[in-house]
């Protein structure tokens, strides 16, 4: 039996809950598919979660450097267990609070993953892997994005990690190899250079996130310098191989191939 309904948004992130809310208070009965976590990438995987973990990394920096300022410490100690924790109890807050404000707005919100089967016709599986169907004259898509897994040979089979499976580590990686020199690939640099890794970021462009003016590329450069994070510019990968604890990249420039070795590996290309 198909579901009638006014409107339709499928995605609850930061254009549709509002979107939702407002359809609603507009009149229309409004369903919100989702098939993961309330609230999109900003609460769950992007501006959130990485903020709550650079607060951590700050403190750290602090830490190694409070002598400077006249006040005594013993050395940090990371556990990444907490930071982690510290991290998923905040998104749940916000995601909480988020589906709170949806359904108090009075959206009916479906968990499971929709398809178009007709115009204007959805079928959802949900969660439990039940089916319906729903129609509505307005159908809203707001599903976002995902990372970029650039064709690199044998990056497909290592274990590698992108923007929100890092999110997710355990422990301090030793040395963490990042490719891609934008602002996702910076901020987790810098993030675990203050946790205690060691970091090489590698950018096949001439310039590090190369859509910033150039004096304030050279400036954030200088610092993540300071800071002692290894930059490799004009640099691209040409093959990957390994597994945790041990990955091989094979780099080229523009004169000759070298060898990268670490122990994680971060795909930050867009």
């Amino acid at each position: 039996m198909v579901e009638k309904y006014d409107a339709v948004v499928v995605g609850s992130g930061q254009g549709g809950g509002p979107l939702s809310t407002a359809l609603v208070a507009s009149g229309y009965r409004t369903a919100l598919i989702e098939r993961e976590h309330i609230g999109g990438t900003c609460i769950n995987t992007g501006c959130s979660p990485t903020k709550t973990m650079i607060a951590s990394g700050r403190v750290a920096y602090l830490v190694r450097r409070s002598a400077e300022y006249g006040v005594g410490h013993g050395p940090a100690d990371i556990d990444m267990r907490r930071i982690r924790q510290r991290k998923r109890d905040i998104v749940e807050s916000f995601r909480s609070g988020s589906e709170r404000s949806i359904r108090n707005g009075g959206v009916e919100i479906i968990m499971g993953e929709a398809r178009f089967i007709g115009p204007r016709l959805l079928q959802v599986t949900l969660e439990e892997g039940e089916r319906r169907e729903l129609s509505a004259d307005r159908v809203f898509l707001d599903t976002g994005t995902r990372p970029i897994i650039p064709p690199i040979s044998g990056l497909d089979g290592i274990p590698y990690l992108d923007s929100t499976s890092i999110m997710e580590l355990d422990a301090v990686p030793e040395h963490l190899g990042i490719l891609g020199g934008g602002y996702i690939g910076l901020e987790f640099g810098q993030l675990f250079r203050r946790l205690g890794s060691r970091v090489t970021i590698v950018e096949h462009g001439p310039r590090l996130i190369p859509r910033e003016d150039h004096d304030v590329a050279d400036a954030l450069v200088e610092i993540l310098k300071q800071d002692g994070i290894e930059i490799l510019t004009g640099t691209s990968a040409a093959e990957v191989s390994g597994t945790v604890g041990s990955i091989e990249l094979t780099l080229d420039t523009s004169s000759r191939q070298e060898k990268l070795c670490t122990t994680h590996l971060l795909v930050a290309t867009g």
